[in-house]
């Protein structure tokens, strides 16, 4: 079952029978905002009706360790998405929690991928220095820890709103002073952070008053230890890990 677990979303592999028998699935059902509150499947049953979406799913990176694996791909059919989904895994490594989220086609990550040599701690390093940059509102300092030609993709900042991207250094810079602004009271933590060379994934929270949602972003660094691509999904629902 490792196997699959590195690979959940295969045309082979992404089957209710991954999953372990009391196994929960929280996912978007496609209805409202992209930010809206998961929709929890448990059961073969349930979590077979789920999964029949991700039917033709290309599973493009992937990262795991003994607790974890993280995943990014693609959908295709008459509506094209991106997708990223969490997977905690049990002792046998059969599924025991997925976290899924999917947007409108994202830009695939580099090919190089985890080929690039870089420490194990390099990812959390760059993102903690993001994020405490940008919740102080320090967003010269945010935009430093990407390359000159990253690519950045959030979930829409309001209502209505188109998903945000941003393309280089300098129009990320103006995106946050313009779009975002300084939010204070929405503090972002990090609680699985799952990297493999240049390849990362994180799984966090946002904290503040009032405690908010749920997020995982796929990221991906440069030979420096920049971030060259991000890509952010987003739940206003706080989905527990077990």
């Amino acid at each position: 079952m490792i196997t699959a677990a590195v690979d959940p979303l295969s045309a082979a592999g992404f089957a209710a029978d991954v999953f372990a028998p009391d196994a929960v699935l929280a996912y978007w059902d496609g209805k409202g905002e992209e930010t809206a509150e998961r929709v929890t499947a448990r059961g073969h049953d349930a979590l077979a009706a789920a999964l029949a979406r991700w039917r033709n799913a290309e599973t493009l990176m992937a990262v795991r360790d003994e607790h974890d694996c993280f995943v990014e791909g693609r959908v295709g059919g008459q509506e094209p998405a991106t997708f990223v989904a969490s997977l905690q895994l049990d002792a046998s490594g059969r599924i025991a929690r997925c976290l899924a989220f999917h947007c409108p086609v994202v830009e695939p990550p580099p090919s190089s991928g985890s080929t690039v040599a870089l420490p194990p701690g390099t990812a959390r390093l760059v993102l903690n220095h993001y994020f405490s940059n940008l919740t102080a509102g320090q967003f010269t300092g945010a935009a430093n820890c990407f390359s000159e030609e990253c690519l950045y993709s959030h979930p829409p900042y309001f209502p209505g709103a188109e998903r945000a991207e941003f393309r280089g250094r300098a129009e990320l810079l103006a995106g946050f002073q313009a779009v975002r602004g300084a939010r204070p009271s929405r503090l972002p933590q990090i609680v699985r952070c799952v990297q493999n060379g240049a390849d990362c994934f994180i799984e966090g929270v946002v904290d503040g008053d009032p405690a908010r949602g749920s997020f995982v972003s796929s990221v991906s660094l440069d030979s420096d230890g920049l971030i060259c691509r991000y890509v952010a999904f987003y739940t206003d629902s706080r989905v527990p890990r077990l």
